[in-house]
């Protein structure tokens, strides 16, 4: 026996049980959650292991940026001036802990490679300060 047709059978299954004081309209016309961005942070919290008992966003952002890292884009005219650095390459290596061997020259030393001015913003597209050795 099949059962009548009803509203909600042309409603997209997305929005099938939906309650409309819980939508509204974003800046570029789509239908979404009002909740999205407490939603959304929840999500994120949990990510990064500190959505038990609550959370603070700060410290949910701290998470992703050490998550993230802290890269810098590569520009050959500013020396980073640090003492380690990580390099990251355009193949998607990331070569980490090269060392400052003089003024914008940073050597990786597991492949005795020496990256000057002329890399970065080449072959380097972005750098970040290593983390501490025991970090």
């Amino acid at each position: 026996m099949s059962r009548e047709v009803t509203e909600q059978d042309f409603r997209k299954p997305e929005f099938r049980d939906a309650k409309v004081e819980d939508y509204e309209f974003r800046e570029d016309g789509a239908l979404v959650r009002k909740d999205r961005w407490q939603t959304g942070m929840w999500r994120v919290a949990s990510l990064v292991g500190q959505s038990r008992g609550g959370f603070e966003i700060d410290a949910v952002v701290e998470k992703v940026r050490k998550l993230a890292g802290n890269w810098c884009p590569s520009d050959p005219e500013e020396d980073p001036g640090l003492e380690r650095i990580d390099i990251h390459l355009s193949c998607g290596s990331v070569l980490a802990n090269c060392e400052r061997t003089g003024p914008f020259a940073y050597l990786w030393s597991f492949g005795n490679i020496t990256f000057t001015s002329k890399d970065f913003g080449a072959d380097i597209i972005e750098w970040q300060e290593s983390a501490a050795p025991n970090a």
